[in-house]
């Protein structure tokens, strides 16, 4: 992971205060093991099941895409599992398909194939969503054809919701 950019906002459920807060590009890279000594920390988060939403925005400031993340921690708050649904053969095929300059029709069925299957395991749970809303980076904005909506239409907002009155 390199840089710090401007456009994505990174939101983490907070399970005790039943919010979702801003989580600095900083502590994510540290979170993920890309920071000094490749550990996974996420300082005061309590052990299990923690919920991320990566917003990535537009040019204009519209959410663009989302991409959700799910992980169990450890009491010691290290990352201790991400989750994709996919077994370790499936997996290295994933990213050996993600990494390919000029894929075949077949290999892009299939990273289709394997990026469907490992999408609904890192949904946030239903009752985090209405308390999504008010916080949710340039909801408003997005734009009809964004690839934001397969996330947001996966946690039940429509394009018709999310337009400011």
């Amino acid at each position: 992971m390199k840089g710090t950019p401007d456009n994505t906002v990174i939101l983490h459920w907070d399970e005790c205060r039943m919010s979702w807060a801003k989580l600095s590009w900083r502590d994510w890279v540290r979170f993920r093991g890309y920071g000094a000594g490749g550990q996974s920390l996420l300082a005061g988060a309590k052990a299990g099941e923690h919920y991320f939403l990566v917003c990535v925005l537009g040019n204009c400031g519209e959410l663009a895409n989302v991409i959700s993340h799910k992980y169990v921690l450890s009491t010691d708050a290290r990352l201790v599992h991400g989750f994709d649904g996919l077994d370790d053969a499936e997996r290295q095929e994933l990213c050996r398909l993600d990494g390919l300059l000029s894929p075949t029709i077949e290999d892009y069925e299939r990273y289709n194939e394997l990026d469907a299957r490992s999408f609904p395991v890192n949904l946030p749970p239903t009752h985090t969503v209405q308390p999504l809303l008010p916080v949710m980076p340039g909801l408003a904005g997005a734009q009809p054809g964004a690839a934001c909506w397969q996330f947001l239409s996966a946690i039940g907002i429509s394009r018709s919701s999310a337009q400011a009155n």
